[in-house]
């Protein structure tokens, strides 16, 4: 049994994996598209349903992606202030602000850019406009 083994090992030839894409979860796209509206002829939406019209169950959905837009963008903020990007010395910005910076952003992007990680896009716009000096950096 041992033969078997020492012969397998000394056969098997290093092997030279190529990294495996990983696609994001949360791409640009995906983002955007949360960003829309939400079409009424879309809505999966039936009499018995707790919605009285396909335009409410609309509604409802675009104000349930606007609350998951909103997360995705504060756990950006959460997660790379102070390493990937800082507060200016002179200007603050609000988080609705930063909301909108990275909307804007987003929207203003090319198809190519916005297959992309959402996250990783947000945090380049946050970058240009708010660099870190070397020295500000946190080490969280």
């Amino acid at each position: 049994m041992r033969a078997f083994l020492a012969i397998g090992l000394a056969l098997a030839s290093p092997c030279n994996a190529q990294p495996a894409g990983v696609t994001p979860w949360m791409t640009g796209h995906r983002l955007v598209k949360l960003l829309g509206n939400v079409d009424p002829a879309a809505v999966n939406w039936t009499p018995d349903s707790p919605f009285r019209t396909r335009a409410i169950a609309a509604e409802f959905e675009d104000a349930r992606n606007r609350e998951l837009v909103r997360g995705f963008i504060h756990g950006v903020h959460d997660a790379t202030e102070g390493k990937a990007w800082c507060w200016s010395a002179r200007y603050k910005p609000a988080p609705d602000e930063l909301e909108e910076d990275a909307r804007r952003a987003l929207q203003q992007m090319s198809d190519t850019q916005l297959k992309r990680n959402a996250a990783d896009l947000i945090v380049e716009g946050w970058r240009t406009k708010w660099p870190c000096p070397v020295d500000q950096r946190s080490k969280r």
